[in-house]
C-alpha cells in the first residue's frame, strides 16, 4: 500500500466514524448479537463488582461494631467478676467472725479545712 492509500484509508475511515457507518465498513454488523452479548456480560460484570463492594464495606463495618460489642462484653464480664468476688469475699469474712463487711452505702468525701 502506498503513502496514497494509506491516507485514503484513514479518510474513509474517519468518514465512516462520522457518519455512523463503522460497524457496516468493517463488516462487523454480522457480529451484531456477539458485541451486544459482549456488553450485556459486561454490564453484568461491572454490577456484580459493585454489589460485592457493597458487601465488603458492610463487612467491614460490622467487623468495627463487633470490636466494640467485643469491649463491651469484656466490661461487663469484668463486672460481673468483680461483683461476685465481692459478695464471696464477704461471706469469707462473716465465717471467719470479722466485723469487716462491704459499705452500705457511697464513701463520703471529706474535705480538707
Amino acid at each position: 500500500m502506498s503513502l496514497q492509500g494509506i491516507g485514503r484509508s484513514i479518510k474513509n475511515f474517519w468518514r465512516a466514524l462520522g457518519k455512523g457507518e463503522l460497524l457496516l465498513s468493517i463488516g462487523a454488523h454480522k457480529y451484531y448479537m456477539h458485541i451486544l452479548y459482549l456488553f450485556v456480560l459486561a454490564w453484568i460484570s461491572i454490577l456484580l463488582s459493585l454489589k460485592v463492594d457493597g458487601t465488603l464495606t458492610r463487612v467491614e463495618e460490622n467487623k468495627a461494631a463487633l470490636k466494640d460489642l467485643e469491649i463491651y462484653h469484656a466490661e461487663k464480664e469484668a463486672e460481673l467478676v468483680r461483683l461476685h468476688s465481692a459478695s464471696t469475699t464477704a461471706k469469707r469474712l462473716k465465717q471467719l467472725g470479722s466485723d469487716v463487711t462491704l459499705p452500705g452505702q457511697p464513701a463520703i468525701k471529706i474535705d480538707k479545712r
